[in-house]
């Protein structure tokens, strides 16, 4: 019974861990929810705008697009 309690209560922390931003401001600075989002879209678009001869359907390399874009918008990637 106890190794089933642990596993529920690692999932429910897990799903609250996973809606948390992954990103930081590079200057340490508090993260404005909104405008991270605004910037996350703008970069996802950029992202799938960026032909190049790049199949974007790779989520690494869509992934590493994205981080530029942020890197360049003053965010950086966390660890996970």
């Amino acid at each position: 019974m106890r190794p089933f309690l642990i596993a529920a209560m690692l999932a429910v922390l897990g799903g609250c861990a996973s809606q948390l931003s992954t990103y930081v401001r590079a200057d340490g600075g508090p993260i404005d929810a909104a405008q991270e989002q605004a910037t996350m879209a703008r970069c996802k678009g950029e992202a799938s705008t960026t032909a190049n001869g790049v199949d974007m359907r790779d989520p690494l390399k869509r992934d590493t697009i994205i981080g530029a874009c942020m890197g360049r918008n003053g965010y950086i990637q966390t660890l996970r």
